[in-house]
């Protein structure tokens, strides 16, 4: 894995930064590619590079030049299909002077398909490509986001890069907080809202996109979509296509020059994977690692399984070396402000932390991990949201003049009520924010000072994101268009987090079930096959809240069915969790004091936010829960960039 960095003026045009600055930008990513540096300036562009060695560590230096000198290519990846475009492309006349080295299968082939390439493309990326004879600029990012791509304009130069922090590092970069992604943030714990980031100016280009760049003209186009079709399959064929795709995909991700590891949650995604790793494996020296934070509270007796010992059962049974990181209240306070000062973006979740510090851990021993990020939002494994849909639908039979009998309505209405209370939804959009909002849209202007919350525009920005996205396959099932919706937005805030945490210790993450043979074919089995109730008299009228705390609903069903074949019971079928972060307890107790300080003097927050309302928050923190934890956030992230 590495950082990209670029800079394109228009053709014809002289770039005014310094060899120095452009140097200095790129070097912000010295986590991200620790091994080797390079640089390449001609005429209107400089690109730079730095390189984390995974593959072929002797060649494949950056920026990579083609053998003609017209195309010049940086690039942050892996392909896992590049032995195959080799071949088809030595066929075509292309000759290769490197062995096995990914990047110049990249170049070559874009000479010879142009974009289309990128739907040859199996794997992870983010590039750029400049054309001389063109003279036009290519940007591409792989169809799930896994690697991150940044642009900015200054001036009539486009500039794109790996990280925020390079782009903030050029000489004229204006820093102003996007306060539509601020809000976004506060309400849903993502970084990104669309292509808009929490800077304005700098957006993203989004995953499955192309973009190009000539002399001002820019255009952007999808090369990849969600299939729209469903194929009418039983439980048996399902569960096949999820054991032969993930198979495949934890394979071929297996290639590398350095040793590979795993991060393990104890969970079924990460078991799952394992597994099958040490099948490919079978006299491999490998290590899982799992992390936590440690909590202040003694374990109560009879408690269910929880991560540590899930993870470590796991590992002993598919033979790995277990490697398990737990944090202190303390170190994990301080190693959250470093990473936002690293970052220069607020963190999305607590695990963000956790993941970090276990990066840093399995990078003493491996330069590559799996993870099992991506298998929930495939597969339906967050029970209550993937079965909303149903509430919704629930609602709307209330609404209009039914069959149903008058105890039935009471049934539905007593348990939608326990689950969203009496505000109800009107609409697809309401109910998704009623569902998934940490701080509500109706609390944000008690929250925020008048001038600043005028800034938000009533969230409108907001709200129409995910109204366009509910409603543009209006032909599905409601909970069919959550699946989509959380596959694009959540999936894509996983892997972020992800890519920055893993990244920033130098360690490459890979992702089986973002493989996207494998995520093209699951994703065409009936919602049914993959999340279904345990059936009872009630059970049509109950909300997916009430389902779920009866035990009723059963998530991943065909990758449970996998997993019960390959480990014990209690693994393939432990309940959802999470690396454990006792972040509610730390705010309760030994954070209390630091982040009271922090809310009543934080120069940013006195700025943004009502002082009312923070010294609320500040004289209530045991009380709190996660509320604060976005709001902790900004206040750091607001301070470090904007209050220095």
């Amino acid at each position: 894995m590495c950082g990209i960095l670029g800079l394109v003026a228009p053709s014809g045009q002289l770039l005014s930064e310094r060899d120095s600055d452009i140097s200095a930008m790129r070097d912000i990513m010295t986590p991200r590619g620790p091994d080797d540096a390079g640089f390449f300036r001609k005429e209107n562009i400089a690109f730079a590079h730095r390189r984390l060695s995974i593959r072929d560590l002797e060649a494949g230096r950056q920026p990579w030049l083609s053998p003609t000198e017209d195309c010049i290519l940086v690039y942050n990846g892996e392909l896992y299909n590049d032995g195959t475009l080799r071949r088809e492309l030595t066929q075509r006349g292309h000759e290769f002077r490197t062995r096995g080295c990914d990047t110049e299968v990249v170049l070559a082939a874009y000479q010879e398909w142009g974009v289309d390439c990128l739907t040859r493309f199996r794997g992870m990326f983010a590039l750029g490509i400049y054309d001389f004879p063109e003279r036009q600029l290519i940007l591409a990012r792989d169809r799930f986001g896994i690697k991150p791509l940044f642009v900015m304009m200054v001036g009539h130069t486009l500039l794109f890069a790996s990280s925020v922090a390079a782009l903030l590092r050029h000489p004229s970069a204006s820093k102003r907080p996007n306060w539509h992604a601020v809000s976004h943030y506060l309400t849903t714990f993502r970084i990104t809202l669309g292509r808009e980031t929490m800077f304005q100016g700098i957006w993203q280009l989004l995953p499955g996109e192309v973009l190009v760049w000539r002399d001002g003209s820019l255009q952007i186009q999808r090369y990849w979509d969600y299939p729209n079709e469903r194929d009418e399959v039983t439980f048996a064929e399902a569960t096949e296509r999820v054991r032969s795709g993930l198979q495949h995909a934890v394979e071929t991700r297996l290639v590398s020059d350095v040793p590979v590891g795993m991060f393990l949650s104890g969970g079924v995604d990460s078991n799952t994977i394992a597994c099958f790793v040490r099948g490919a494996s079978e006299n491999r020296e490998l290590v899982g690692g799992c992390g936590g934070g440690k909590s202040i509270n003694p374990k109560p007796p009879h408690a269910p399984l929880d991560d540590f010992t899930a993870a470590q059962r796991c590992a002993q049974h598919v033979r790995f070396d277990y490697r398990k990181v737990q944090l202190e209240a303390g170190d994990y306070y301080d190693t959250w402000q470093d990473l936002v000062r690293q970052q220069s973006l607020p963190l999305a979740t607590p695990t963000d932390v956790i993941l970090y510090r276990l990066a840093l851990e399995m990078k003493q021993v491996v330069g590559v991990v799996l993870g099992g990020e991506g298998a929930d939002e495939l597969l339906c494994g967050y029970e209550i949201p993937h079965w909303s849909g149903h509430d919704f639908d629930l609602a709307c039979e209330l609404a209009k003049p039914t069959g149903l009998s008058p105890s039935v309505q009471r049934l539905i209405r007593a348990s939608l009520e326990s689950q969203y209370g009496r505000a109800g939804f009107s609409s697809l959009v309401d109910h998704y924010f009623a569902l998934n909002s940490l701080i509500p849209l109706s609390a944000k202007p008690a929250l925020f000072r008048p001038e600043i919350y005028g800034l938000f525009d009533d969230d409108a920005p907001l709200i129409k994101y995910y109204a366009e996205s509910l409603t543009e396959h209006t032909e599905e099932t409601t909970s069919e268009r959550y699946l989509r919706l959380l596959h694009r937005v959540n999936l894509e805030s996983l892997l972020s987090r992800l890519d920055s945490a893993t990244m920033q210790a130098g360690l490459e993450a890979r992702v089986p079930f973002t493989d996207h043979h494998l995520v093209e074919s699951v994703f065409r089995i009936p919602i049914e096959q993959k999340i279904d109730v345990t059936p009872s008299e009630s059970a049509p009228y109950l909300s997916s809240g009430e389902l779920s705390s009866r035990g009723s609903l059963r998530s991943k069903r065909p990758l449970r069915k996998v997993a019960s074949e390959m480990m014990p019971h209690t693994l393939a079928f432990r309940p959802k969790a999470s690396f454990p972060t006792p972040v509610a307890e730390w705010i309760a107790d030994p954070w209390q004091e630091s982040l009271r300080e922090k809310l009543l003097t934080s120069p940013f927050g006195q700025a943004v936010f009502e002082p009312n309302a923070l010294a609320e928050l500040a004289n209530n923190l045991p009380h709190t829960g996660m509320w604060v934890w976005p709001i902790m956030n900004l206040l750091e992230w607001g301070d470090q960039q904007f209050a220095a």
